[in-house]
């Protein structure tokens, strides 16, 4: 397999298929979480006085209530939502590069859409829960197992024990660190072929699974070099997007320091030094974040356009290898029968 070759087809659809960019920065954006993180607090002196908690009344707290199961239901509903928009828009990038590679047709982001809103997404899904479920039960298995040496800290208090126990732990949960890498990394790449046998062959969950593990083992030399050359491609852009990202910060948090001033100049004299800072950080900040997360998202976004195209062109020349060989095959054994059945000369 020419690996080179794959490569350079890949990036030149990157740069010249302008549509997958919407559905690689789709990609970029349903591919990591985020949180939100809140607090507060206080504190009292030490005082010789009886201290009793504020009356809250009944309406604050069912009005509290109803908006922690509102926000809940919101982060639900945006998960399904990121769910949904990753698979289409997956399915949507694997079609659309496998069509051009094909027949040279390309799609407008509407079409491709329509490609990704199939069946096929539902079944690549489907492969992806099957998979990931029972890996996360395992994982969470011997996560507990690695940290259970850690409950001699509840049953004795003998320091030589407690320290054997968290030596042990530590050593376990390191194992189980490492060994949970290397699985989650060949599972990923198992489902990158996975998800190609939904998508173009049109086979179900448990098909899907058993021909793309097949493919693997039959081309396991080719799909492991083309594994490494992408994560040495990953590791090096990711080195080399450090001092860009140094730099939207810096220019991000210059961006967002004169507004945030403004602020902090009209509010310091209508409220106490607390409260400017916090409406100058409240103006600063997006600025920041925004400048940041354009161009991160947009490279990201053509990074996950790159990788899809590279493993759907290499799905495409492992089943072409596969044909070859089997039409080879074929040859060599309707020459021998041929040869075989031939009309042996008499002997003059």
């Amino acid at each position: 397999m020419d690996y080179l070759k794959i490569l350079r087809r890949a990036l030149e659809i990157t740069w010249r298929y302008r549509a997958l960019w919407i559905f690689g920065i789709i990609l970029a954006l349903t591919a990591g979480g985020g949180g939100w993180n809140g607090g507060g607090g206080g504190s009292t002196g030490d005082r010789n006085v009886e201290i009793t908690p504020p009356h809250i009344p009944q309406e604050l707290w069912l009005a509290l209530v109803t908006v922690a199961i509102a926000v809940v239901c919101m982060f639900i509903l945006l998960a399904i939502v990121a769910t949904i928009a990753r698979y289409i828009a997956l399915a949507a990038l694997i079609r659309m590069v496998n069509d051009y590679e094909a027949t040279g047709q390309k799609y407008n982001v509407l079409q491709g859409l329509r490609l990704g809103w199939s069946r096929a997404t539902l079944r690549m899904f489907l492969v992806a829960l099957l998979i990931g479920v029972p890996l996360a039960v395992v994982s969470i298995t011997m996560l507990l197992i690695s940290l259970s040496p850690l409950l001699v800290w509840v049953i004795t208090s003998e320091t030589v024990l407690l320290m054997i126990g968290t030596v042990a732990a530590i050593g376990l949960f390191f194992v189980f660190l490492v060994l949970i890498i290397a699985v989650s990394a060949v599972v990923r790449l198992l489902l990158q072929f996975f998800w190609r046998v939904c998508a173009l062959e049109g086979l179900g969950v448990l098909d899907a699974i058993r021909s793309g593990c097949a493919l693997v083992w039959r081309h396991l030399k080719d799909v492991a070099i083309m594994w490494v050359i992408m994560v040495g491609i990953k590791l090096g852009l990711t080195i080399a997007l450090i001092p860009v990202t140094i730099i939207l910060v810096v220019v991000g948090a210059l961006l967002g320091a004169l507004p945030g001033l403004i602020v902090w100049v009209i509010t310091r004299m209508l409220f106490t030094e607390a409260v400017p800072w916090v409406l100058a950080g409240l103006v600063a900040l997006p600025v920041l974040v925004l400048v940041v997360a354009i161009p991160s998202v947009f490279i990201g976004g053509l990074m996950e356009v790159f990788s899809s195209s590279v493993w759907t062109l290499t799905y495409r020349e492992l089943r072409a290898l596969d044909e070859g060989a089997g039409e080879a095959g074929g040859s060599e054994e309707g020459g021998g029968e041929a040869a075989d059945s031939a009309p042996q000369e008499l002997p003059a």
